[in-house]
């Protein structure tokens, strides 16, 4: 009996640990929780638009009208400075570096986000990634207990202020539906399509909704998810061929090129777009042999070698077969660099709203079009490929939504100018900076310096670490102790933010504060910028 009543003790002392534990844990994530601004899934699914006709939301060129082969080759955080164009004295881009002489350069070209899902999403469509419910890098589907375990301690840490990680979950699984890209658009055009390389836009291999194919891509030959993302599955169309590649990556670069040129040798004789997304220089680097010990750059500039080598391949496939008065070739990066690479004296990297995070190399190239030798240091962004694109294929905007981007190519051209405008640039759902002209504006961010990394004020550890400004007794003026804000920069004589002009200029910084209020809010009420 008294064996009994211990055991229902102990149980109900179990039940009441549990019940506490239970509710200490949705304590903290309410404590910790990120500030998402009103936001929630459920304003970003969209089961009706995503049933609409591309064709009945934009308008189609005559059958008969001159269309250019359209080839994009996106790296994967390459950074600004990792060209040897661009300054790197350790990595040789020979390659690279012929284009940028027959063609032109952007140096002022931006990521639409400074991670690479969302950077993708915005590339693809045309819109601010944000508008597709993006912020983070996606998991693969199939991820083991510890790898997803860690996953969620790192957002909760991040929450928290202890480290920079997303700092909250993506509100859709995978690029919506609704969303229309580059390719989808360019169909109706009578174009050929193709992806090659790293997806990174929802895990088609459980969740096959997400599949390039559904998204315009008549052809896909590529990885799920990210080089690093174990389990990584190679697939061919529908078909998986390799469920996981592991650490047997060496080949890739190579077989990716290989892809691109043979389906630029089949597309030939009726336009195409070629989408080829390389997994260089993303970590961990599997140079091929060939490629291997190359450069004075590492493993990461071996990588950077072997994906110049892939752009020289496709280029040469373009003039070996007289397409190249046709054919508009650019070149560009994910977002900046992440543990290696060259920013090229920017500050900041990977995942921070800094230069060195977003803005990425640009280069393109179209003989007879766009001038030799070209260098345009107006700003740009990834998601102004989208209207550049659909009006040299004839066609026009969607109706039924807000596309961010603008037509540049008249820089690319030389041939007019583009308005000036403001980029912004987000982190998590927080829209933290903009540029406009040769000003770079912070609200708020983490400063990212000792001896507070994280001091940004939407966290309990950036609130303790500003509560140390000092307040002379008797006046009503503080003295902050560690950064300060608003920082303003001139991006064109300080592209490494370096020199905070806030308080010279505040006609300036009332202007894009105001400016930066009124586009988040509008953000806010729509995110997803139905008309």
């Amino acid at each position: 009996m008294k064996r009994k009543k211990l055991l229902l003790f102990l149980a109900v002392v179990v039940i009441a640990l549990a019940a506490t534990a239970t509710l200490a844990v949705r304590k903290a994530r309410i404590l910790f929780a990120p500030d998402v601004y009103g936001l929630e899934p459920s304003k970003f699914e969209d089961h009706q638009r995503a049933k609409a006709a591309v064709s009945t939301l934009i308008d189609a060129p005559p059958a008969t009208a001159s269309k250019p082969n359209i080839i994009v080759i996106l790296a994967d955080e390459l950074g600004y400075g990792d060209l040897s164009v661009q300054g790197s004295p350790a990595i040789k881009t020979p390659c690279m570096d012929a284009l940028a002489a027959e063609g032109v350069r952007l140096t002022s070209f931006y990521a639409s986000a400074p991670v690479c899902t969302p950077s993708r999403a915005g590339l693809l469509t045309g819109r601010y990634p944000l508008r597709s419910g993006l912020i983070s890098p996606f998991p693969p589907s199939n991820n083991n207990l510890l790898r997803k375990a860690m996953r969620q301690a790192g957002a909760l840490m991040s929450q928290m202020g202890m480290v920079d990680m997303p700092g909250g979950p993506n509100m859709v699984l995978g690029l919506p539906q609704s969303e229309i890209t580059i390719p989808e658009a360019l169909k109706l055009a009578g174009y050929s399509t193709a992806a090659v390389g790293k997806w990174h836009l929802g895990d088609f291999t459980v969740l096959p909704e997400y599949h390039p194919s559904n998204h315009g891509f008549d052809h896909f030959v590529g990885f799920n998810v990210s080089n690093d993302d174990w389990p990584v599955a190679f697939w061919r169309d529908r078909q998986e061929v390799v469920r996981d590649i592991g650490l047997d990556q060496d080949k890739y670069t190579r077989l990716f090129t290989e892809e691109a040129v043979s389906f630029i040798e089949q597309s030939k004789d009726k336009p195409f777009f070629l989408y080829l997304a390389q997994k260089d220089p993303h970590q961990p680097f599997f140079p091929s042999k060939d490629f291997a010990g190359k450069s004075d750059g590492g493993p990461f500039g071996d990588a950077v070698t072997e994906f110049d080598w892939g752009v020289g391949e496709v280029v040469a496939c373009v003039k070996r077969l007289g397409l190249q008065d046709n054919t508009l070739v650019v070149v560009t990066s994910d977002n900046g660099p992440w543990f290696e690479g060259s920013p090229g004296g920017l500050r900041g990297r990977k995942g921070q709203t800094y230069e060195g995070g977003f803005r990425v190399p640009f280069i393109a190239w179209w003989p007879g079009h766009v001038p030799a030798g070209r260098v345009v240091d107006e700003p740009a962004m990834n998601i102004d490929l989208f209207p550049t694109f659909t009006k040299l294929a004839g066609l026009s905007l969607p109706k039924d939504r807000v596309i961010d981007g603008v037509d540049i190519a008249p820089l690319l051209t030389g041939r007019g100018t583009v308005p000036e405008r403001a980029l912004f640039f987000a982190h998590d759902y927080d829209i933290e900076a903009m540029r406009v002209g040769p000003w770079k504006y912070f609200h708020a961010n983490s400063h990212y310096v000792w001896p507070v990394p994280l001091d940004k004020q939407d966290n309990i550890a950036g609130q303790v670490a500003n509560g140390n400004t000092y307040h002379p007794a008797g006046s009503s003026e503080s003295v902050p102790t560690l950064g300060t804000w608003p920082l303003l920069y001139n991006a064109t004589r300080d592209p490494g933010e370096a020199y905070n002009v806030a308080k010279q200029h505040p006609d300036v910084v009332r202007a894009m504060e105001q400016r930066l209020g009124e586009w988040s809010k509008e953000y806010y009420a729509n995110p997803r910028g139905w008309k």
